[in-house]
């Protein structure tokens, strides 16, 4: 009796599992037919760039790797690119990248 339930046990999984794979195959061809499959072709979708320029000094530690005493003397000396704007200061992440470079091998 336990071997007639595993047989239909198994045989539920087994059709449960082709159903299911079937249906993710289905769902690929409802995409191509609507062209939204990437098959490398521009589908007319424009992404817009939202990795922004400028960071906030409460930022930059993290985006330079260093720690926040490390960056309280980078920017005590005045040793980072910057833009001050009022009273805000921020730093470009073109210009970080540059001062990196710039100053692989030096001491601060």
């Amino acid at each position: 009796m336990k071997n007639k339930h595993a047989w239909i046990i198994g045989i539920c999984i087994l059709v449960a599992g082709m159903m299911i794979g079937g249906g993710q195959s289905d769902s690929e061809d409802n995409l191509d037919q609507l062209g939204l499959m990437d098959d490398g072709a521009s589908i007319g979708v424009s992404l817009v760039d939202t990795d922004t320029q400028m960071l906030f000094e409460e930022d930059v530690a993290s985006y330079l790797g260093v720690t926040e005493e490390a960056m309280a003397m980078l920017m005590e000396k005045g040793a980072l690119p910057s833009i001050k704007i009022g009273d805000d200061v921020y730093y470009p992440k073109e210009s970080l990248d540059k001062w990196v470079e710039e100053n692989v091998g030096k001491s601060f």
